[in-house]
């Protein structure tokens, strides 16, 4: 338990993304603001949807092409294009290995084109019984949740590395601040 207004400041790193549900991410953007001071903030890093899915066999062809930099991009890749417009923007977690199958069904293919180890390939595997679920909501949409909540919502780039477009740092100030 924190109490009220007592923290300077709020870090997440895809916290949003394993909140299945958009309640789930509402009362989380409530109990931050709660515990927030006056002047405090928060900043989260999304795991964020496009704001139009992608086709899934673009996202095929660019891994492909060698146009991914690495799986676990790939594998972000294929749960957001899985979810397409899937109410709160969720997806169960067994559903993104059995996505990425269909996807990509012959391993070493893929492991030749993009030179990654079959090891790192199987990392997908750990999915597949996971009674979790994950949501790949779009900026606009967590922007929107979290303004119930705060007066000054923000989104900023992370960087340029693979996928950084769909990471940026939600930032909320105190809406006491």
């Amino acid at each position: 338990p924190v109490s009220d207004a007592s923290v300077d400041a709020v870090i997440g790193d895809g916290c949003l993304s394993v909140l299945g549900l958009s309640t789930a991410r509402r009362a989380l953007f409530a109990a931050i603001a709660r515990v927030l001071r006056p002047d405090g903030r928060a900043g989260l890093r999304l795991f964020a949807g496009p704001e139009t899915p992608d086709d899934p066999a673009a996202v095929q062809a660019l891994a492909l092409s060698g146009g991914v930099s690495t799986f676990h991009e790939l594998k972000w890749r294929v749960a957001m294009t899985a979810t397409g417009r899937a109410t709160d923007h969720a997806i169960p977690v067994r559903t993104i290995a059995e996505r990425f199958d269909a996807l990509f069904p012959d391993r070493q293919e893929l492991s030749a084109r993009t030179g990654w180890e079959l090891p790192v390939i199987a990392t997908i595997d750990v999915y597949r019984n996971s009674p979790a679920i994950y949501s790949f909501a779009p900026p606009m949409a967590l922007i929107s949740e979290a303004e119930a909540f705060f007066s000054n919502v923000r989104i900023v780039p992370t960087g340029s590395y693979g996928l950084a477009e769909r990471c940026p740092l939600l930032v909320l100030r105190s809406p006491r601040g």
